[in-house]
């Protein structure tokens, strides 16, 4: 089992996307040049992706809005809980790419420190098994999204087709305006065939990229708590009065500082991430479920499946950064339990120095300033629903 064995889940996200995969030093794989259609299909979905966000906007401040406060704050929260998982693929697709260097510079450390053969301090398997049941659900769960997102179009206009008292309205995914809607009715057919093939674009390309951000960041606190672990089991065997004690608790000690290093790099590379699907989900939750219960009974199918992604996503962000401080606080007990009084005077002195670089958990954080975890994640939902149970109470 090969590091880029960890990389499958992130490189299907990529392959969705059809952003080239991620090469490092060390990995042996080949290099894959992108096609000619591959870079097509990129941009025209990456154009679409980022075009949505500002046809949202548009339809929005064009639209003839009834002057009562309800149907006005259901036309926000429909157009926003939209806006908000379009802003997320948006975000996680620009930092793929601007971040590419930094990425594949983490990856060759990384392979760098990955055991060349099976050793007993490293569970390989079973953090390997752990994380693919854990990526393997979640693009179940996207892919069924995807899919139950942009089937509702069709099915409600098979509905009204076939009803001979329901007028067909042809309306696609969201209320997004297009340039063709100035010379095409928005409603006709032609119109709405344009509309759903660009939003089923859209919504691929940015599901893709989500699920490629997410696992990768998976892949890398993965990564880093198997080192930790690793490195708390070592601790825990060393044996002070060992001839060759000091030199190996020298080796632990770099060897720590690389991993705070790479853990330096990864919320350098993932803080922007964070932040954009930290604040925008709090806002998007919080209108997708006033959407759910203000507009109509379809808007509540179509909306329960928005509502579920974000929760989802967060919570897989939030699991892994809970995961990841887990195994960095191990180091702290395995170093001071260790039989450190029976070692020489330097070796207590490297030990001490080592117990007190270990006493600050390591956190991911957004911006050093909110951390990724589950307690972030309750406090996500809790404001949700303040903002719910205040946009309520405003109708009333």
């Amino acid at each position: 089992m090969q590091l880029k064995d960890f990389m499958y889940y992130p490189n299907l996200g990529c392959r969705l996307a059809m952003i080239r995969c991620y090469e490092w030093r060390g990995s042996k794989l080949p290099a894959v040049e992108q096609t000619l259609i591959q870079q097509l299909w990129f941009l025209l979905g990456a154009i679409n992706l980022f075009y949505q966000n500002l046809g949202l906007v548009i339809d929005l401040s064009l639209s003839e809005t009834q002057k009562e406060l309800s149907a006005f704050i259901a036309q926000i929260s429909e157009t926003c809980s939209v806006m908000g998982l379009t802003l997320v693929g948006a975000s996680n697709m620009w930092m793929l790419l601007y971040y590419r260097r930094e990425i594949e510079a983490v990856l060759g450390e990384l392979q760098e420190l990955y055991p060349p053969r099976r050793q007993r301090i490293y569970r390989i398997k079973h953090y390997y098994e752990q994380s693919t049941r854990l990526m393997k659900h979640s693009t179940t769960f996207f892919l069924f999204a995807y899919a139950y997102y942009n089937s509702l179009p069709i099915v409600e206009l098979c509905y009204e087709l076939l009803a001979a008292s329901q007028q067909v309205k042809y309306k696609a995914q969201s209320d997004t305006w297009y340039p063709w809607h100035l010379f095409l009715a928005e409603r006709s057919a032609l119109s709405f065939a344009a509309s759903y093939l660009c939003q089923a674009i859209s919504s691929l390309s940015g599901v893709a990229v989500i699920m490629s951000g997410q696992y990768l960041m998976c892949f890398f606190t993965t990564q880093m708590r198997m080192h930790f672990d690793a490195l708390a089991n070592g601790l825990s065997t060393l044996d002070a009065r060992h001839s060759e004690a000091n030199e190996q608790l020298k080796e632990m000690i770099v060897y720590h500082c690389r991993l705070l290093h790479i853990e330096q790099q990864i919320n350098r590379i993932f803080n922007f991430m964070f932040l954009s699907n930290f604040s925008t989900s709090t806002i998007a939750i919080c209108l997708m479920a006033f959407a759910m219960v203000m507009i109509n009974l379809a808007a509540a199918f179509k909306y329960s499946v928005g509502l579920m992604s974000f929760l989802v996503f967060c919570v897989f962000i939030c699991y892994n950064g809970t995961q990841f401080t887990l195994a960095s606080d191990k180091l702290l007990p395995a170093a001071f339990y260790n039989n450190w009084y029976d070692g020489d005077r330097n070796y207590r002195r490297m030990l001490l120095f080592f117990i007190m670089r270990s006493c600050e958990s390591r956190v991911l954080r957004t911006y050093k300033f909110t951390p990724v975890s589950m307690a972030t994640y309750m406090a996500m939902l809790k404001f949700s629903y303040q903002l719910f149970t205040f946009f309520r109470a405003m109708i009333k």
